[in-house]
């Protein structure tokens, strides 16, 4: 889709989307692959996300979390954490729902070209770096370019998309640390930023971080240790949509607009907006 197509559609009308598959991901939390009614086609980039709504019950921002080199189909993953989610979830396959998007600037992948890249994520903020993944397995980055994964969850049930790490591990450096793991558990133990006192972090490289606010700011503090500079660091304050669009203000911080000017920003872009981390 070109721009002059992209401004021709009316962002405030939503389209039908009918419900391919449903994958349970974790106790309270799936899988969803979506595809257009009218079969039309849907393209995104990596940190984008779309409105997704049920008539009567609204709508809320979900991040996109399929490969990109798919042009029929996208998934999200929605988790129960309200009445929407919770009447989403209650849907098969088959239903529909309602999308707009999708919205916001994603990562600037023409910086990454040359770059290592590591992502690190907490919780369910990991949906959205799924895409990351995905793509690089199917030869979308440079060979020559490592991905380097810091995942930090709360236990071994909330880990999503656990039955793709096999395949993944062949071709990424991939981490976990657990807050409250069982007694079986083997690997790293506590929050996301302790794997930094395990592991040794690439090198040439760019860092990008989605996750539970509270998480930025160390994680910050432990790349700047390792020498990442700020215009290096890139992260997603997805948790502050609401409208898409800009026009509720709801998302306003400082002099920017997530749901318009990010939700992606570089560091260097909110370090000195005060309340952006």
């Amino acid at each position: 889709m070109n721009e002059y197509e992209y401004n021709m559609i009316n962002l405030y009308v939503p389209k039908l989307a009918k419900i391919i598959n449903i994958k349970q991901e974790s106790p309270d939390s799936k899988l969803f692959t979506l595809q257009y009614q009218d079969k039309s086609e849907f393209e995104f980039t990596h940190g984008q996300f779309v409105q997704i709504g049920l008539f009567g019950w609204g709508e809320a921002p979900f991040s996109l979390c399929g490969p990109t080199t798919e042009e029929k189909t996208f998934q999200i993953v929605v988790r129960e954490v309200g009445d929407l989610t919770k009447r989403i979830q209650k849907l098969t396959k088959g239903q529909t729902i309602t999308v707009r998007g999708p919205f916001g600037n994603g990562f600037p992948m023409d910086k990454f070209v040359n770059k290592n890249v590591i992502l690190i994520g907490g919780g369910c903020g990991f949906v959205a770096m799924r895409s990351f993944v995905l793509d690089h397995n199917l030869g979308k980055f440079n060979p020559k370019n490592k991905l380097q994964i810091f995942y930090g969850c709360l236990n071994e049930e909330s880990v999503l998309f656990s039955d793709e790490l096999k395949a993944w591990k062949k071709k990424i450096d991939y981490r976990i640390a657990l807050m409250k793991p069982s007694p079986k558990w083997r690997g790293i133990k506590g929050v996301v930023t302790k794997i930094f006192e395990k592991v040794k972090v690439v090198n040439n490289a760019v860092a990008v971080i989605v996750g539970p606010p509270i998480m930025y700011k160390f994680v910050i503090e432990e790349l700047t240790k390792k020498g990442f500079a700020d215009t290096d660091i890139y992260l997603s304050l997805e948790r502050r949509m609401y409208c898409g669009l800009g026009v509720c203000q709801h998302c306003a911080i400082g002099s920017y607009y997530v749901c318009k000017d990010g939700p992606v920003f570089s560091y260097s872009q909110l370090k000195e907006t005060r309340g952006a981390i």
